[in-house]
């Protein structure tokens, strides 16, 4: 009985892994199943379709999925679009045609400077707050007590530069999207 629980909890693991279901792979629009991936910023997943769909015996139409894909990316390979997907720490310029990819690199970079300067900032700024925090515990060790107090004074040194970072990052932002009519 044990074996069979395994089993099945080990076989509704490995299918949760697969790109599509038999059931999706019977029914799919290939077109469209290409279009979803690249205005989504994806790397072609058609070598994973082709793995999912083997159990069902079904081939992916690999020119309607291209044909589709080569579409999507024609939505997301756009400066906003490759910026706006930055700023949320997504994305990737790279997966766009090699002759869009340098009058995007800049969208990219901009934006996601910005997205690491915040993210460190917010990182620096919610580990002191937490180290604080447990510096006022009563029942905090010694040894733990010594361990946040180092923390602290590391954090504290390092968060000139952080701040300087991300007020860097802001400025290039700022001006990066006034100088390209970005809001």
């Amino acid at each position: 009985m044990k074996m069979i629980l395994i089993l099945s909890t080990l076989t509704v693991l490995l299918s949760g892994c697969a790109a599509m279901s038999v059931e999706q792979c019977k029914t799919a629009n290939w077109f469209s199943v290409g279009e979803k991936d690249g205005s989504a910023g994806h790397d072609s997943r058609l070598d994973k379709y082709y793995s999912s769909c083997q159990k069902a015996n079904i081939v992916p139409n690999q020119k309607l999925y291209e044909q589709g894909y080569q579409k999507g990316l024609s939505y997301y390979c756009r400066p906003e679009t490759i910026f706006n997907e930055a700023l949320d720490g997504r994305g990737d310029f790279r997966v766009c045609p090699i002759e869009k990819r340098e009058s995007l690199r800049s969208y990219y970079q901009v934006a996601n400077d910005y997205y690491q300067a915040d993210s460190e900032f917010n990182r620096s700024q919610t580990d002191m707050n937490h180290y604080l925090k447990e510096l006022e515990r009563k029942d905090l060790s010694i040894k733990d007590r010594d361990d946040y107090k180092k923390r602290l004074y590391d954090l504290r040194i390092n968060s000139s530069r952080v701040q300087s970072h991300y007020q860097d990052a802001v400025r290039n932002l700022e001006r990066f999207k006034a100088e390209h009519g970005l809001n």
